[in-house]
């Protein structure tokens, strides 16, 4: 009932004339600075969109006449629409056929869009269409005519006017710092707008605080909502740079802790790894980002605010989740891991599904989807679809050793013991010489009695799409062939291993893949010992 009164509150405020008036009345059309785009875009998708047809994330739409027209698609779908971030990838195009395209099909949005709209006026799409548009302002607007230029600037003025009216509204976490950028773009750009500039800087100032943690890491701890944030700091230092500003002090400090983090995830040097919400970054995308950040600080190898511990030597790269689940978008990942070999991803979680789907969506946030263990398929800690985790959370603890070339992390977490009274301990031993990483797994009882009793451990290590995988005939033993034909093996103290079918969303498409199935009557204290290594 909350939520509907909201809706009907917002739809008065917004929808009325009154508020339209206002909002025009405001509005200027003078444009005093044109931001530089520091992006390559996508020439081959800037070319199948100019010939009618838009793909994002594996969802094509063939539209006719212009890209305005009703549509079929997701909500998703149309929501990457009205943001534009696919003018870059227009604009690598370069050619005039696909600055008049843009141009064509920006006045035809300012036509059927250029009053409050409750889906295209939202604050999380608004604040990207304020940033895509000004930051590529260079390609379409200096050589339109005055007309298309006046109407242009008019209209992104009076929608950066109603984004600072509504700044502060409830708004997804990865959507705050375009909010934030968009203010300082905007403040830049436009004349009667320079006196927000102060109030661009003091939020920014306050994101750098609340999102980026002490160790470099945005607080979701996902590598690539980690990417996004990062890439949008390097586009507002870009814009102050530019406009003869002062940086503030913070940006530059966090700059470097944020590229040295995002360092620290590249599970080969091509990809991040995955952990919690993922979208994939272009190897083109992630290097640019780094290069950008022009960050000369040591690659950590533990980050101590986030929780993730790596090991990287001998070409072998294993980094492990060793932090409690976010509040916010929890992933019920705790203790998983991911590892590679010569730059081939072998073990992986599996991702998150781009389309917004809550089945999906929940599956791929669930215990089961990640390279760890779960007990009778219950999560190790609660994943809600659209709100936050107020229950019940996993409390993670660990600790790291080294001699030599062998490496220790011996960890735990609470996630069950609310519900069964056990600990799920976790113990990995890497040996980086002999290329071999050995585990235990087993559930500890801190007190003699509890209430329902588990029946089942399901241990999972899901393995990249281009993996091969054969067992062997007695079923204790995996042979993994890469790409390279390199092979792997994996043997369990389990007398059965079992190989399934599942899904992977860690590249830019949906693709099958299998994971290693060790289910097992749950015993207090039985250690299931395994191993992966390298066949020489």
């Amino acid at each position: 009932m909350n939520q509907i009164l909201k809706k009907l509150k917002i739809l008065l405020q917004y929808k009325n004339p009154v508020y339209n008036f206002l909002l025009e009345k405001k509005s200027s059309g003078e444009i005093l600075f044109f931001p530089e785009n520091l992006w390559t875009g996508d020439s081959e998708n800037g070319k199948k969109i100019v010939e009618g047809f838009l793909n994002f994330n594996g969802e094509l739409v063939k539209f006719k006449d212009h890209i305005w027209e009703k549509n079929n698609a997701t909500k998703f779908w149309n929501e990457q629409l009205h943001s534009f971030e696919w003018v870059r990838d227009v604009r690598a195009v370069g050619t005039n056929k696909a600055r008049i395209f843009l141009r064509k099909n920006i006045k035809e949005w300012l036509k059927k869009f250029r009053k409050w709209d409750s889906f295209s006026w939202k604050v999380d799409i608004l604040s990207k269409r304020i940033c895509f548009l000004l930051n590529n302002l260079s390609f379409f607007y200096n050589t339109a005519d005055d007309d298309f230029q006046r109407e242009f600037s008019k209209t992104l003025n009076k929608q950066s006017n109603h984004l600072i009216n509504i700044h502060n509204r409830e708004t997804d976490s990865s959507t705050r710092i375009y909010i934030v950028k968009s203010i300082i773009i905007s403040s830049l750009c436009f004349k009667n707008l320079r006196n927000k500039f102060d109030f661009g800087i003091i939020l920014l100032r306050k994101i750098l605080k609340t999102d980026v943690l002490d160790d470099g890491m945005h607080y979701l701890r996902s590598p690539s909502e980690h990417f996004f944030f990062l890439k949008s700091l390097l586009d507002i230092k870009s814009f102050l740079g530019i406009s003869k500003n002062k940086i503030p002090y913070e940006l530059n400090e966090k700059i470097v802790k944020m590229c040295a983090a995002l360092k620290f995830f590249k599970i080969s040097s091509t990809e991040l790894s995955i952990f919690n919400k993922y979208d994939f970054i272009k190897e083109v995308e992630l290097n640019e980002v780094i290069k950008r950040s022009n960050s000369k600080t040591k690659t950590p190898q533990s980050l101590k605010s986030s929780f993730f511990e790596k090991i990287s030597e001998n070409r072998l790269i294993f980094i492990m989740d060793c932090g409690s689940p976010t509040m916010e978008k929890t992933h019920a990942g705790s203790l998983s891991f991911e590892f590679s070999h010569i730059n081939e991803k072998i073990v992986v979680n599996s991702g998150s599904p781009f389309i917004y789907n809550k089945e999906l969506g929940e599956a791929m946030r669930s215990t089961a989807a990640h390279s760890t263990v779960n007990i009778d398929n219950i999560n190790s800690s609660d994943i809600f679809f659209d709100r936050n985790t107020t229950t019940r959370i996993a409390k993670v603890w660990s600790e790291r050793l080294e001699e030599k070339n062998s490496f220790w992390i011996n960890s735990a977490h609470s996630g069950y013991k609310d519900l069964f009274g056990i600990i799920h301990n976790r113990k990995i031993h890497i040996d980086t010489e002999g290329l071999v990483i050995r585990g235990q797994d087993y559930f500890s009882q801190p007190k003699k009695s509890y209430g329902k009793l588990p029946k089942k451990i399901n241990l999972r290590f899901h393995i990249h799409p281009d993996i091969k995988l054969n067992v062997t005939t007695s079923k204790k033993k995996v042979v993994l062939k890469l790409k390279n034909n390199l092979g792997w093996e994996f043997i369990c103290s389990e007398p059965r291993i079992e190989i399934k079918e599942g899904i992977y969303f860690g590249n830019k498409k949906k693709q099958k893949n299998n994971h290693i199935l060790i289910s097992q009557k749950i015993i207090p204290e039985k250690k299931i010992k395994w191993l992966f290594r390298l066949i020489k």
